[in-house]
């Protein structure tokens, strides 16, 4: 909190010298600017008037540079304000986003399911409540345009896309999770846009189909990529085992639709999907981590994080026997 204090107040302080500097140099210039002498000895009356003229527009140039350097302050005190009320407003959206998702798992978890339907509906919850926690961190300390963040909010983007897909297939739902989801397609959009751009909207590089496009390619090279370490070979090898059952779930959710299943049916393929192809790109981002070194860090916390909720995503996998790939009673209940 005092880091984001001073942080806060250094920022004030640059934009507040920055525009006090262009009052000052307006200022100066026109302190500087030369003022013609009027002559001691008999002077016309043409070069009366002249002197006189070149002498009100010295005052009016004075008078124009001392408004100019409230103006440059008032514009760049206003900019400074949207920038902070922008990463305000998508903070409060992740906060929003972990709370809903929490909410989601209360809300079931009070109809008295079973054990083993408990613990397939945590698993749910656990991974897009988990990741908005780290992105609330990643927004506040400025962090939305590294790599691994861009990749977070793109995942739960697809995340909130398939599971609203869901919801509509399946013919009714959790009106807490529909809320969860719509606050996720809002929010990742804007903090990806953030990322990329920049919170001013300015300040990027690329845009952002330019950067999505980048990512993609940079996942699949990082994919194919041999791992640099025995951690990254762990890593490697589980996103290759999620995302090998991720593509034969797309291969039954297509015979389902060629062969017009039930749409019920669909939605309950699409909903292991979608969990498996969320898994699958955390369990990745732990591998890009680890071919860079990343995780010996003392500031690693969002490794940290990652590799805790993927542990209990994966664990509850091996305690229900089937979890995340066959979790019919969650599904119902969660849904």
């Amino acid at each position: 909190m005092m880091n984001m204090m001073m942080k806060l107040i250094s920022l004030i302080s640059v934009v507040l010298i920055l525009a006090t500097n262009g009052a000052v140099a307006f200022h100066t210039s026109s302190r500087l600017a030369p003022i013609p002498q009027v002559q001691q000895t008999s002077p016309s009356f043409r070069s009366i008037v002249t002197s006189s003229n070149k002498l009100r527009s010295n005052a009016a140039a004075i008078k124009t540079a001392s408004s100019v350097g409230p103006l440059m302050l008032s514009s760049s005190g206003e900019d400074f304000c949207k920038i902070q009320g922008r990463k305000k407003r998508v903070i409060l959206g992740y906060k929003a986003m972990t709370a809903l998702y929490i909410a989601v798992f209360l809300y079931s978890a009070s109809k008295s399911v079973a054990a083993n339907t408990l613990l397939a509906i945590t698993s749910y919850v656990a991974m897009p409540a988990g990741l908005s926690y780290i992105m609330i961190s990643a927004a506040k300390h400025d962090r939305l345009g590294s790599d691994t963040y861009k990749r977070i909010n793109l995942s739960l983007l697809e995340y909130a896309v398939l599971g609203c897909s869901v919801i509509k297939l399946s013919g009714g739902g959790n009106p807490i999770l529909k809320a969860a989801y719509i606050i996720t397609l809002i929010n990742t959009i804007k903090g990806y846009a953030y990322g990329v751009l920049g919170l001013d909207k300015k300040s990027g590089s690329d845009t952002m189909l330019q950067d999505f496009i980048k990512g993609v390619k940079s996942t699949i090279k990082g994919i194919c990529s041999d791992p640099k370490n025995m951690k990254s070979f762990g890593y490697w090898s589980a996103t290759l085992m999620v995302a090998s059952m991720k593509l034969f779930k797309l291969k039954d959710i297509i015979l389902a639709v060629q062969s017009s299943a039930a749409s019920k049916d669909i939605a309950m393929s699409l909903a292991r999907f979608n969990r498996l192809s969320l898994l699958a790109l955390m369990i990745y981002t732990l591998k890009d981590s680890a071919d860079g070194d990343l995780l010996s860090l003392s500031s690693a916390t969002t490794f940290i994080q990652l590799n805790y909720v993927c542990a209990l995503v994966l664990g509850i996998v091996g305690v229900v026997g089937g979890g995340v790939m066959s979790p019919l009673g969650g599904a119902n209940v969660a849904f």
